[in-house]
């Protein structure tokens, strides 16, 4: 996700600006809708302003403790700043709360492989059924559909 703002220019950063600023607006006129503060949390994510984007998702968990979605966020700023193990706890929360949340295990799946638990990323990444099929020892077979 942020890795393609390395070349920042001044335009995208004005637009980057421009929504976070329309988000803090609408957040003052409706401070409790989390879906906001989880936008809010994903432009700081993008800009790299790794305190204000935890603030945001940690406000929207705050409101919304069991979305899964809020903690798949949680999860994928983790693996961001490098905190693997942390953004695995997080991920792991996502997929209790939602045993169909596709984007925690393909989350999941990746902090495992960033960690060197290979078979582990790979296990979570079958758990996909009808997105990726493969078998755990041999690798991947088949791909279906987009990814």
């Amino acid at each position: 996700m942020t890795k393609n703002l390395k070349k920042l220019n001044d335009d995208n950063l004005e637009k980057f600006n421009k929504i976070i600023l329309t988000l803090k607006n609408s957040l003052k006129k409706a401070p409790k809708n989390y879906n906001l503060h989880i936008s809010l949390g994903n432009e700081y994510l993008k800009l790299r302003r790794f305190e204000l984007a935890f603030q945001s998702y940690l406000l929207a968990y705050n409101l919304e403790p069991k979305n899964a979605d809020i903690s798949v966020c949680i999860g994928i700023f983790h693996r961001e700043v490098g905190n693997y193990n942390d953004a695995a706890s997080a991920l792991l929360h996502a997929i209790e709360l939602d045993k169909n949340c596709i984007k925690a295990y393909v989350d999941l799946s990746d902090v495992y492989f960033n960690l060197g638990r290979h078979k582990e990323g790979l296990e979570y990444l079958y758990k996909v059924d009808g997105v990726i099929q493969f078998d755990v020892d041999n690798g991947f077979s088949v791909l279906k559909g987009n990814i």
